[in-house]
């Protein structure tokens, strides 16, 4: 059985991992566009409950993705108040630093990984192949070349972001503050003994006031420092690659087009704010083996599995994402003055946690918010 995988990150090194230890006499090949070693962003996280979700299919691969910073509680942050509040253990590790295992991994279990490849694929080459995975990303080109075929969706989310590093260790912490130009957010937590995760969040009116669409990468990054310079405490902040972006909530109509199927972000996207991207991404590379194998190895037969399995699971994922999206883009028009009120509603913003649930999590924080309502 001959398999080509587009793209390699998580979501593609992950399933042709899985793809080759399923069927050892297989020929798996990966293409990826980048150099070795070259990815962009910082830190990736998994909920303990994610990584125990991915055990079963490669418990060495997860036995990698957990080595490194773990974290049970986070930090909302409002104008320089912090309530710290319980909310299970999470596993960080640089992105590049998971690629690496990923691409170990695959490579000693047989899998071919060719850099500097081009990505896309053509009609003409599906033949060539038993079955095409195309794991190439939100920008996806397989998709793009084929959207006739897989009729996408996409939805840009009104607020700004930019991903940005820094030296300073932070917990999970998501910061407020109240300012001249609008709300300022930011998204922060340590991935490894040197490093945090830095995302800086504004909405459209004040990413226009600060003239953040007139800026260079540089300028925009300093300025943020500046901005954040009281939560910083003077580290700075890094750029990989950290140019300002609006999520894409991305569908597709149709996941398969003959012998080719899009999983990861390729196919379907989250949000930072309900968890990481990557293990969403490395989900569909379980179900899609899961039903390739059940089929034996039967593409057609298989591809029309993994619609099936997969598409309730990940559609209901998706809602919660797109609840989080608009509690998240609800924030710039309103005044937040109460930090422990900001941090229930943060918590509960997708549905999928009750304020009995944080109540039991988080006793003392809540008592405290009841006897303010008093």
């Amino acid at each position: 059985m001959r398999i080509l995988v587009v793209g390699g990150g998580p979501a593609g090194l992950f399933f042709a991992l899985l793809a080759k230890r399923a069927v050892p006499t297989a020929t798996l090949q990966v293409r990826e566009q980048n150099p070795p070693g070259v990815t962009y962003g910082w830190g990736v996280a998994f909920s303990e409950s994610a990584a125990e979700a991915l055990r079963p299919a490669a418990p060495d691969v997860v036995d990698a993705l957990t080595a490194g910073m773990s974290h049970e509680e986070m930090v909302l942050s409002l104008d320089g108040t912090d309530v710290p509040v319980h909310v299970g253990r999470s596993f960080l590790n640089a992105r590049w630093t998971l690629l690496a295992a990923l691409e170990r991994i695959a490579r000693e279990a047989g899998v071919t990984v060719d850099h500097d490849a081009e990505a896309a694929v053509s009609e003409a080459e599906l033949a060539d192949w038993d079955l095409v995975v195309g794991a190439d990303g939100v920008n996806s080109r397989t998709r793009a070349r084929f959207a006739e075929q897989f009729a996408p969706t996409e939805e840009l989310g009104t607020n700004w972001l930019a991903w940005y590093g820094t030296p300073k260790a932070y917990p999970p912490s998501i910061i407020l503050q109240n300012s001249d130009h609008g709300l300022l957010m930011s998204h922060a937590s340590q991935f490894s003994p040197e490093m945090s995760n830095f995302t800086v969040e504004v909405g459209q009116e004040t990413f226009d006031r600060l003239g953040f669409g007139e800026m260079t990468e540089e300028e925009s990054r300093a300025l943020c420092e500046q901005l954040f310079a009281g939560s910083l405490d003077g580290a700075p902040l890094r750029s990989n690659h950290s140019p300002w972006f609006q999520t894409k909530f991305l569908g597709c109509a149709r996941w398969t087009h003959r012998n080719l199927v899009l999983i990861g972000d390729a196919l379907h996207t989250v949000h930072p704010s309900i968890g990481s991207g990557t293990r969403f991404a490395m989900r569909d590379a379980v179900y899609l083996t899961k039903a390739l194998a059940g089929s034996g190895w039967d593409v057609e037969v298989g591809l029309k599995e993994f619609e099936r399995t997969r598409k309730p699971v990940a559609d209901a994922f998706q809602a919660a994402a797109k609840r989080s999206i608009d509690w998240y883009e609800g924030l710039p028009g309103r005044t937040i003055t109460h930090p422990t009120k900001f941090a229930l509603e943060y918590l509960m913003r997708t549905g999928r946690v009750s304020y009995r649930d944080f109540r039991r999590q988080n006793r003392d924080v809540v008592l405290g918010y009841e006897r303010d309502l008093r």
